[in-house]
């Protein structure tokens, strides 16, 4: 195994365990993908139809953006496609997280919006999760019709599928999508006593939600703080 990218792909076996560990897939369902450190045309990326719980680091597979395996004893993802192209799209992007979680499938399902509910799924998404389009699965669809709701915003429920994160790196986009699973369960839990569930305020969303961006390169200062608090 190449050394240089050992640590990387030791990485993505520690957060493909931690996706199971917190209920964010099932078997062998969903994925995630990392850039190599220094090397921004590679990826590394979980095989297909493994279980977790058995990866080792020979085992996570490292592409190019173009999709030609490069290293790795197993296949990458079946869904491999979405990962390079979104990566090749948008080069501020250095992981992403796809997973099957039952509060972000029942959103899927739904078509529903996530609204912001909370300031921690603000500050982890940059605001509002939409659900995009259908995209037929292991297509170049999964980038092209996810485009629009990952604009300005870390992550997508993918209709009748489950949930697309992103981050700037892998710690990011896993926080995004264990975050939007929790918030999940808060409004689904909340619309049994109530059929509308409180938002945030706009300046509040704004706000806090200009703190996300800033993990991007050249991302504007966050905001300053609101002077006063709308009820």
């Amino acid at each position: 195994m190449a050394t240089k990218w050992l640590d990387t792909r030791q990485k993505v076996v520690t957060f493909a365990r931690k996706l199971q560990s917190e209920r964010l897939v099932y078997s062998t369902a969903g994925n995630i993908s990392v850039r190599i450190p220094g090397e921004p045309n590679l990826l590394a990326c979980t095989p297909t139809g493994t279980q977790y719980d058995f990866l080792e680091p020979e085992d996570i597979a490292v592409v190019t953006l173009d999709g030609e395996q490069v290293e790795g004893r197993r296949a990458p993802t079946s869904e491999v496609p979405m990962h390079t192209l979104i990566c090749k799209r948008r080069p501020e992007i250095g992981s992403i997280v796809h997973t099957h979680g039952k509060a972000v499938m029942t959103f899927a399902n739904l078509g529903w919006t996530l609204p912001p509910i909370l300031t921690g799924l603000v500050e982890a998404t940059g605001g509002a999760v939409l659900t995009s389009p259908y995209s037929q699965p292991e297509t170049d669809q999964m980038a092209d019709f996810t485009a629009a709701a990952l604009e300005d915003r870390g992550a997508t429920f993918m209709r009748y599928h489950g949930l697309l994160a992103i981050g700037v790196d892998l710690e990011h986009a896993f926080h995004t999508a264990s975050v939007v699973e929790g918030a999940c369960e808060v409004y689904l839990s909340a619309r049994q006593f109530k059929d509308e569930v409180d938002e945030l305020p706009k300046e509040q969303v704004e706000w806090i939600a200009s703190y996300w961006r800033v993990q991007f390169p050249g991302a504007p200062e966050p905001l300053p703080a609101p002077r006063t608090v709308s009820a």
